[in-house]
């Protein structure tokens, strides 16, 4: 529900919405078109034959095919869009305070991101519209929102459409935010809950995918008990290696710091470029100090290892 629901599903609604209801040159078309790349052929690759019927999720957790449906209905049913903008969502949950929580640092690294992206986002948009009257006239626009409210995330199953997505944006505000949870949720979120499945999965001990028996429920067992609990070697082989591939990273992948091929042409929008990749070169180098002082560095939301899109 956190990575595919909420991050892939996601990112190919609103691709989709874009594709069908922005032309190319679009201001809007232009700045979220990057974060598109490759995502809509890793899905339908994940359609195949990893979350399909009888695919390689329903060999190998215990919920099995029918567990598996009933997890995405109960978290399509219960999803909005908020839940991955990093703001939002930790202060929902109440871990928004530094102070409070020490040592978060997928909230720390996150709202780094989003501050970069969202000033990037700011600056961007104040190019193109005047007010909110201007946003709120742009019938290509409105028709994307509908589309997204309406298409990309329907109601079923008693939940309303849209999922938190807006019908109609009403002014700048709204559009600058919907755009840098866009962008946040194809790069910086996806890279906090994909790139780490290695380190956490690739131990089965630490995240089995099912059990043979029941775990022992008094003091005493021994190491017998635990193996005898756990996956076989079968099960346990081929979890590892698909959490190593989908801890990897596409050859020819693109990071947000980098701009190799760009569709706006203006000299302030150039700017805007060049002033939000130093943001996310200082964000990399005070990263980067800082793990240095920790016994398990914190890197899955290092800028320079941050994919632009979801690939993988």
């Amino acid at each position: 529900a956190t990575h595919y629901l909420s991050c892939h599903a996601a990112m190919e609604a609103y691709g989709m919405g874009t594709m069908r209801n922005l032309p190319s040159p679009h201001p809007i078309f232009k700045l979220l078109h990057p974060h598109f790349r490759y995502t809509m052929a890793i899905n339908c690759r994940a359609r195949a034959s990893l979350i399909n019927d009888g695919g390689i999720i329903d060999r190998l957790f215990a919920i099995g095919g029918e567990g598996r449906r009933e997890l995405m209905r109960r978290g399509g049913t219960a999803y909005n869009i908020h839940l991955t903008n990093i703001k939002r969502n930790t202060k929902e949950r109440g871990v928004e305070d530094p102070k409070k929580l020490p040592g978060y640092y997928y909230r720390d690294d996150g709202f780094k991101i989003w501050d970069a992206m969202g000033t990037f986002v700011r600056n961007v948009i104040d190019d193109f519209y005047q007010d909110d009257a201007a946003v709120a006239g742009d019938v290509e626009l409105q028709h994307w929102a509908q589309d997204i409210h309406t298409r990309g995330f329907p109601g079923y199953f008693g939940a309303e459409d849209g999922h938190g997505f807006p019908e109609q944006i009403d002014g700048k505000e709204t559009l600058i935010e919907l755009c840098t949870l866009i962008m946040f949720t194809g790069s910086a979120q996806h890279a906090a809950v994909n790139f780490g499945q290695y380190t956490y999965y690739g131990y089965i001990p630490n995240a089995p995918t099912g059990l043979r028996r029941p775990p022992p429920t008094k003091k005493g067992a021994d190491y017998q008990d635990i193996l005898d609990c756990l996956p076989g070697k079968h099960t346990s082989f081929n979890a590892i290696a698909i959490a190593y591939t989908l801890s990897q990273h596409s050859p020819d992948e693109i990071y947000i710091p980098q701009f190799p091929t760009e569709r706006f042409t203006e000299d302030k929008v150039q700017r805007h470029f060049h002033r939000y990749r130093n943001a996310l070169d200082y964000i990399t180098g005070d990263i980067e100090k800082r793990n240095k002082t920790l016994d398990v560095p914190y890197r899955w939301l290092l800028p320079s290892l941050v994919p632009k899109s979801i690939t993988i």
